[in-house]
């Protein structure tokens, strides 16, 4: 028992022992991510827990699990995954919808909504894939320069002359 309580107070040869190193802080590197992380991977992550209020911008790939009601921006790939909720304006480079996206996606290249994904709203995007299981109710625009309210905007001159 003695061998474990060699710094206890009690110990006469305490206080003949050198204190116990410190340890130093190690310097915060500031070296780019490894070679193997490609342009395409999720560095941004929002879990299923959160609930956000508000605008979000990002500029890195992002997966966005939890519940948002307000505008979400991406330049890169954006995830809806499959346990959120996201009600209101989206704009990414490129979405997949894995959960449930209520609102307006706009200016957005590429949309996919993958099995169990569900879209209700506008869509404005140059791809539009729907995979099978996938859901969607609204009204779209595809194509190079697509927009939706460009084209209800000619529907309604069409229907009405």
């Amino acid at each position: 028992m003695g061998i474990f309580q060699k710094r206890s107070p009690d110990n006469p040869l305490a206080a003949l022992q050198p204190p116990p190193p410190e340890r130093e802080p190690q310097p915060v590197s500031s070296t780019p991510p490894p070679p193997f992380l490609r342009d395409n991977e999720v560095r941004t992550s929002i879990g299923a827990d959160a609930v956000i209020n508000g605008k979000l911008a990002f500029t890195t790939p992002t997966r966005v699990e939890g519940k948002l009601k307000g505008e979400l921006r991406c330049t890169q790939l954006l995830i809806i995954g499959s346990t959120a909720v996201v009600e209101g304006w989206v704009k990414a480079d490129e979405l997949r919808v894995e959960g449930l996206v209520r609102g307006e996606i706009s200016e957005t290249r590429k949309v996919e909504i993958c099995p169990q994904g569900k879209l209700i709203g506008k869509v404005s995007s140059r791809l539009l894939i729907i995979r099978d299981g996938g859901y969607f109710e609204g009204q779209c625009a595809v194509g190079p320069t697509s927009s939706v309210t460009a084209s209800l905007g000619a529907e309604a001159d069409t229907a009405s002359g």
